[in-house]
């Protein structure tokens, strides 16, 4: 009872929480909105949302990019902290700018995603990575 009420952590357990948290996130955008989109890739190109102004389709493709791209690259962890940065603006950019006059309710799952990487970028991807590997050479 002890461990489990105290403060201290260790290493082997950061990094593990690590792994839980971008496989998790990262597979979660991948799988269950990444592929839908490339799925279905020309029935929502044409009429996705716009909300920077550049154009449906190339908000479409930023968007891919960040989900098809950059997630998966999360999961293995290689270029972590890279490849968090278009995922979190694409979160920021659904939160504030797709939803922002819905309210929290909507929003409330997008939150916890953008809480995942928002940690995985400060943190760093931990030992059980890609990046940890390459770093240990």
């Amino acid at each position: 009872m002890t461990k489990i009420s105290s403060v201290k952590y260790t290493n082997a357990y950061v990094n593990l929480g690590m792994l839980i948290l971008r496989v998790a996130a990262g597979w979660m955008i991948f799988r269950f909105h990444g592929l839908m989109k490339i799925e279905h890739f020309s029935e929502i190109a044409h009429r996705f949302a716009n909300p920077l102004h550049i154009g449906s389709y190339a908000s479409f493709l930023l968007v891919i990019f960040a989900e098809i791209i950059c997630a998966p690259l999360v999961v293995l962890g290689l270029f972590t902290r890279w490849a968090t940065i278009p995922l979190i603006i694409e979160l920021l950019v659904l939160i504030f700018l797709v939803h922002g006059g819905f309210g929290f309710r909507d929003v409330e799952v997008v939150i916890f995603y953008l809480a995942g990487f928002v940690t995985t970028l400060l943190i760093g991807p931990g030992k059980i990575s890609l990046d940890g590997l390459i770093s240990r050479k």
